[in-house]
């Protein structure tokens, strides 16, 4: 999807000087823009539920029948691209069947049709209509017994585009839960005397329960925090609350990212032993790829790039512990969980394979269900253990050398495509003051917030990177320099309005950003240069402003 100008956060307030009939249709709209919302939500939850619940009639008839009523709404509500993914995906469940278990190659397309309607989604995809369903998002609760951290929280919040709203007693509250029910919920567990109890007896009556964070003044006992997990709550924090960490599991509340399905690779020498483990897995949503020869395994690795590799021990011209082995002596596959599948019942053989490069000794026959609940484990462990690898551990975002591969892929992509591609160097401005002034806890506290301000305004689409220090980079596919200034000058306005706390000290801290757009026959290095060097003429030229490559002096 081609970024128009405009941006997430063009428009702050549009009932502004509106007559009461103007308010009225906004409102209105928001209503609508809501619904469709929470149907798409409903529909990419629903989706990600599927390694759970399997590939059932049951969950494939919901399914179907939420897509298909998701593209009415889009449509009848003007929201095209959201009818449009939508549409691609109803048309993928019609050629499927609910009692047969779809291949991999039937997965991959639902899969990008989700990802397509989650892009539409976003908050920050470039579509005026898709603002009104941020405009229209579901609010989340507060409730303390103060009313001045409640306040102060909604401030924040609202600065991330999360509408908030306070309640200082359990009359309030109760109105408001009948009226409409929250995004989340952030509760004290002192309220009114019984925060917990309360929303315990709350979550009793809904059909789904509402995510709540608790917030405790003292350190809570272990009945307290027992209760607190049997009230669905997703958090407690214990004295001081970090609002950044807070904000960052709201906004995972309010996301429609929708994580890509685990992908399994099958090593058989019998293609009928290799189907039925494919088919096992497809069944809990996984992608699979079949490989009978293990000389061709290295290759299928490298394109494939599974999240585990399921292996039999007993094959023609290379042993499994010997592929196992041949595997772990790249670095880069070191990691990749390898599971035996095979009929070997002696203990001893089973050690040795697994001290040869194996993670795992599965014994057949193996119940579907243990099948998939040791793979999904295993894949959760490595993906897990991968995301770490390549995140900044203050930020949660992608680090230096993940950005530039990220890039060069991205330009790899775009021989062809012929699509803008631009790259974004951002820089806190005057960053050693605030840690020599303020501390690095303060320094940290800006860097967090920048961080999470960048994931709020840009889409699912885009890169967002920690380049190192008080830097960061942007990857904007489909995106040219101006669209890209114009988005960035916006961002960079709103951020300086921010407002950071620790304890008593208030600061405002901006940045500048460098911007450059790739030209054919360029490498990544030489267009994060460029963006680099329109970071600095942005520095010279006053700080907390927006300077384009292509404006650059020769």
């Amino acid at each position: 999807m081609h970024r128009c100008q405009l941006s997430a956060v063009e428009i702050k307030d549009p009932s502004s000087h509106m007559s009461d009939k103007q308010q009225q249709l906004l409102q209105l709209k928001d209503h609508f823009a809501r619904r469709v919302y929470e149907e798409a939500r409903h529909v990419v939850n629903s989706w990600g539920q599927l390694a759970e619940v399997h590939w059932q009639e049951v969950w494939f008839n919901e399914f179907t029948l939420a897509a298909t009523k998701l593209v009415g709404l889009a449509e009848r509500h003007g929201f095209m691209p959201l009818a449009e993914a939508s549409g691609q995906l109803v048309a993928v469940l019609a050629a499927a069947e609910a009692h047969i278990t779809p291949s991999s190659d039937v997965l991959e397309q639902l899969n990008t049709a989700i990802g397509q309607i989650a892009t539409a989604c976003s908050r920050a995809n470039d579509n005026m209509a898709l603002k009104q369903v941020s405009a229209g998002r579901k609010p989340v609760y507060l409730c303390f017994n103060g009313s001045a951290q409640a306040t102060l929280l909604k401030e924040q919040l609202a600065s991330f585009g999360i509408p908030a709203h306070c309640f200082a007693n359990q009359v309030d509250l109760n109105e408001a839960i009948l009226y409409r029910l929250p995004a989340a919920m952030v509760v004290d567990t002192d309220f009114g005397d019984q925060g917990v109890a309360l929303v315990s007896t709350l979550q009793m009556d809904l059909r789904a329960p509402i995510p709540v964070i608790f917030y405790c003044q003292q350190t809570p006992s272990l009945a307290i925090r027992l209760a607190v997990v049997r009230a669905n709550g997703i958090a407690l924090y214990v004295g001081q609350m970090d609002v950044d960490i807070l904000i960052e599991q709201l906004i995972g509340v309010y996301s429609l990212r929708s994580e890509p399905p685990f992908r399994v690779l099958v090593v058989d020498d019998s293609r009928a032993q290799a189907m039925y483990a494919e088919r096992t897995l497809n069944y809990a949503g996984l992608f699979t790829r079949n490989v009978n020869d293990p000389f061709e395994v290295l290759e299928v690795i490298e394109s494939f790039n599974p999240d585990a590799i399921l292996m039999d021990i007993y094959m023609p011209g290379c042993m499994g512990p010997e592929l196992a082995q041949v595997i772990r002596q790249q670095d880069k596959y070191d990691s990749i969980p390898i599971l035996y599948l095979s009929a070997e019942s002696d203990i001893d053989k089973q050690l040795d394979a697994v001290g040869r490069g194996g993670d795992d000794f599965l014994t057949k026959p193996v119940p579907k269900t243990v099948l998939i609940a040791t793979v999904l484990n295993r894949c959760r462990r490595h993906r897990g253990l991968r995301a770490q690898m390549i995140r900044d551990s203050l930020t949660g975002l992608v680090d230096h050398n993940h950005t530039l591969d990220t890039l060069a892929k991205l330009i790899g992509q775009n021989l062809e495509a012929a699509l803008p591609l631009t790259f974004v160097m951002i820089d806190l401005d005057r960053f050693k003051q605030v840690n020599d002034s303020y501390g690095h806890a303060m320094g940290d506290r800006v860097i967090r917030a920048l961080a999470l301000y960048l994931k709020q305004r840009f889409r699912l689409t885009d890169v967002i990177g920690r380049y190192g220090g008080e830097e960061f980079a942007l990857i904007l596919p489909d995106t040219d320099e101006a669209t890209a200034a114009l988005l960035l000058d916006e961002v960079r306005s709103g951020f300086e309005k921010l407002t950071h706390h620790q304890g008593p000290v208030e600061i405002n801290v901006t940045f500048s950003a460098g911007v450059a757009t790739w030209t054919p026959g360029e490498d990544a290095s030489a267009l994060a240069h460029r963006a680099d060097l329109a970071l600095y003429q942005a520095k010279a030229n006053g700080r907390n402003r927006i300077a384009l490559a292509s404006e650059l002096p020769h």
